[in-house]
């Protein structure tokens, strides 16, 4: 995945909110699954920031076989295949801030969206089997982008 990534091609811009905070938009443009062999979702673009909006409020989630609703409970944010990130979706909430204090980390601590950095964002189902003390992320919708220089 890491090879696909660094050939990102037709990378798609953000946009900016009257706060100044870079917005991505979830939607089916920009899905980066359920497509055709060989067809890819467009990618994000944005600028090195220390935080940026998710806003899924126009995006209707797909249901997973075996829950109650088609609501997500998580999303997870990877940055060039190393750093791994998780923020609690909260029913009914639509706009998620990613920064330093909501994503959660995996190995490190989160600092910013940086130059170059390639990311992937992906809002599912996070099951927790504590008894077997595993985890599964069942993926509605996944995205991928680029810190521009």
């Amino acid at each position: 995945m890491k090879k696909f990534l660094a050939s990102l091609f037709g990378i798609a811009s953000v946009t900016a909110s009257a706060a100044g905070i870079q917005v991505i938009t979830v939607d089916e443009q920009h899905i980066q699954m359920g497509l055709a062999e060989g067809q890819v979702g467009e990618y994000y673009a944005i600028k090195p920031a220390i935080e940026i909006e998710l806003d899924a409020s126009n995006y209707k989630f797909p249901a997973i076989l075996g829950q109650e609703s088609n609501e997500p409970n998580a999303i997870q944010l990877i940055i060039d295949n190393e750093h791994q990130y998780t923020a609690y979706w909260e029913p009914g909430v639509t706009k998620y801030t990613l920064n330093n204090a909501t994503l959660v980390p995996r190995f490190k601590d989160f600092n910013g969206f940086n130059s170059g950095d390639q990311f992937v964002i992906a809002i599912g189902v996070l099951v927790i089997d504590h008894v077997k003390k595993e985890q599964a992320f069942k993926v509605q919708w996944v995205g991928m982008g680029k810190v521009q220089p």
